[in-house]
């Protein structure tokens, strides 16, 4: 927001989603006729980026291949297409995310040093949410705000209670979990304050009782659903009634 790259493109990249035989052409584009399918010419997200920013997310994940011709590109500017023989320039700045130990991954020899060093110039830990939770009130405000207008839900403020509640819990999902949290807790609220009846936690693998771990998945699932049903059955009931009440 506050560089002088603000204005260009920014786009992400999901490593651990991209298939390893894919991950070339994805970022560096790749020429027509370059392997079987390419029908026309595809420009890379290196290409489009130029004069931005490039995201990649749990880098952590991304091809052996694919790290040495990144580190080639981040070093010099320069790139190929796949089954092109251009070189081309490129100014792009790259901000790199992973839950992996990448000292960790170099000694293990799943992660190049060389790119490991180019890429660590400022490094950002960011700790559990367990541990910061003095940021969990400051979340949940944004969650609210977000999931009330998006469900049109007339949510002002949550009660002192559930907000505890949430600032004692251990978070093994960190923020993701606590995202899905809130969207539950807003679902299930039939009035204008979030209670401590209307947070309910996700079960992990950590919460479910020994006897139940060799269950199947499909039927922890049910069980999931046979407990949260029941409330948005009621919550649903509710706003029909009053619907019906206002008309």
């Amino acid at each position: 927001h506050h560089s002088s790259r603000k204005d260009k493109p920014f786009l992400a990249v999901n490593c651990a989603a991209i298939p390893e035989a894919l991950f070339e052409s994805e970022l560096f584009g790749h020429e027509r006729g370059a392997f079987t399918g390419a029908e026309r010419t595809h420009i890379g997200k290196f290409e489009r980026c130029h004069g931005g920013t490039l995201f990649f997310d749990e880098i952590g994940e991304m091809p052996l291949s694919t790290q040495a011709k990144l580190l080639r590109a981040l070093q010099y500017g320069e790139l190929e297409r796949v089954g092109g023989s251009q070189t081309l320039k490129v100014d792009v700045r790259i901000i790199a995310a992973t839950h992996k130990n990448l000292e960790n991954a170099v000694e293990e020899g799943r992660f190049r040093e060389d790119l490991y060093w180019r890429l660590k110039i400022i490094s950002i830990q960011l700790p559990p949410l367990r541990e910061r939770g003095e940021d969990i009130p400051a979340l949940v405000e944004y969650f609210v705000r977000r999931f009330g207008e998006e469900y049109q839900a007339p949510i002002r403020r949550i009660d002192d209670g559930a907000l505890a509640k949430l600032q004692s819990h251990a978070w093994p999902g960190n923020v993701r979990e606590l995202e899905n949290t809130m969207r539950r807790a807003i679902l299930l609220s039939s009035g204008d304050v979030i209670l401590e009846e209307h947070i309910k936690f996700d079960s992990s693998r950590h919460d479910i009782p020994r006897e139940d771990m060799g269950e199947p998945c499909w039927a922890r699932i049910e069980k999931a659903l046979d407990a949260i049903i029941p409330d948005l059955m009621e919550v649903c009931h509710t706003k029909i009634h009053e619907s019906i009440i206002d008309q």
